[in-house]
């Protein structure tokens, strides 16, 4: 079937000789939890980890489908909600483990960044002429995301280019990365700075990589939590970053990253104008 088949071939046709990094960026927006922050995050992948990663997950979901689960998403397992309510809590515990254990075992590396609304919001409100330069909290957090990959491939020698993929939500936010990611590829400088391949923006169930992403933002955000208050599944998600042999790194924005973001913004022409503040 072409979804089964999908990802091993595309993985060929980006990197054909096998080298490069995947980076999969995943959202998750959750005003209740965490002081109200806004947190994108990923994760890197190898090529050929990429593809192990997808055959892995794909046989581990399969059985799930005939309880009308297509995908995996931490919040509704969590809850459970919506078809998850199908599933037993050992059932969804498992779950959240297995994904946890296929991240430790194929991920290079993990990467959040966090802007919290009400610093946000204030910092637009206080710089009304620089904030048409920084974009949402979506493009600003995206973007530290970029950095902090490349940083780290910059540090781990690795000299092949990468293939950004976000998951397809909000139009609003489709445009505004999209034209940020395409100014970035039709500019040399910053081409090679970000050691830019390509980028796309994929589905859940289609890019399996975009289920440990949601993971990685979902357990970050729970970190700020008391877990006795919460189920089972918040104690679990912090395995994925205790003993880990997966490095994690978060970059908490302040109004000086958002600053020096619009200042950047405008000298490399990466504004993100007639988004919605």
């Amino acid at each position: 079937m072409l979804r089964e088949a999908f990802f091993p071939q595309y993985v060929k046709q980006v990197f054909p000789y096998g080298d490069g990094v995947f980076a999969m960026i995943q959202t998750f927006c959750d005003e209740t939890s965490n002081e109200g922050v806004y947190c994108v995050g990923g994760y890197l992948f190898k090529p050929e980890n990429a593809t192990r990663f997808d055959e892995t997950w794909r046989k581990i979901m399969e059985p799930l489908r005939a309880k009308g689960i297509k995908f995996f998403r931490a919040s509704m397992c969590a809850l459970p909600d919506g078809e998850f309510r199908n599933l037993s809590e050992s059932e969804r515990m498992v779950l959240f483990r297995d994904l946890i254990n296929l991240i430790h075992d194929t991920a290079e590396f993990g990467y959040v960044a966090e802007v919290k609304h009400d610093e946000y919001r204030n910092w637009v409100k206080q710089n009304p002429s620089m904030s048409e330069s920084v974009g949402s909290q979506y493009g600003v957090a995206s973007f530290y995301c970029l950095s902090g990959f490349k940083d780290w491939m910059n540090k781990a020698g690795h000299e092949d280019g990468a293939d950004y993929e976000f998951e397809a939500g909000d139009q609003r936010f489709i445009d505004e990365v999209g034209a940020l990611m395409s100014k970035i590829a039709s500019n040399p400088r910053l081409r090679e700075a970000y050691k830019y391949e390509r980028h796309g923006f994929g589905f859940k169930g289609l890019m399996r990589q975009l289920e440990a992403a949601d993971l990685l933002v979902w357990a970050y955000q729970k970190l700020a939590v008391d877990h006795r208050l919460y189920g089972e599944c918040v104690r679990v998600s912090r395995g994925l970053f205790r003993h880990s042999p997966v490095p994690h790194r978060v970059a908490m924005l302040s109004e000086f990253s958002l600053t020096f973001q619009s200042l950047f913004n405008s000298e490399h022409g990466l504004s993100s104008r007639g988004i919605e503040l």
